[in-house]
């Protein structure tokens, strides 16, 4: 799902409170019809809540609309880069069943 602007309409409109920003944009992904909720996403120099982080100049926060008080996963510039490439890869797809492909070197791969 493409990640574009945050608009505080669409945030209205669907009733998730959105992560506060520091200094850069905020993007969100609409959240689809389900419970669950959609994937919020903010760009952030602020690394007090990631401390294993700090030390880096930006941060990619990632966490669910649909469980705002839950947990929270942080992506250095670095990290973040290798998570969309593996994104655009295919490396998350799931397959038929709706399970995630093996790893590779585990039994059953070339």
């Amino acid at each position: 799902m493409p990640l574009r602007p945050k608009r505080s309409a669409e945030t209205r409109k669907y009733g998730c409170p959105r992560m506060e920003s520091s200094g850069h944009v905020q993007y969100e992904s609409v959240p689809g019809d389900d419970e669950e909720g959609g994937v919020e996403v903010i760009i952030t120099t602020d690394t007090s809540a990631a401390p294993h982080k700090a030390g880096e100049g930006k941060l990619y926060v990632m966490r669910n609309t649909g469980d705002p008080d839950g947990p929270k996963l942080y992506f250095t510039e670095a990290e973040w880069d290798a998570f969309v490439l593996g994104v655009k890869d295919g490396e998350f797809d799931l397959d038929a069943d709706g399970n995630l492909p093996p790893l590779p070197g585990t039994p059953g791969q070339a």
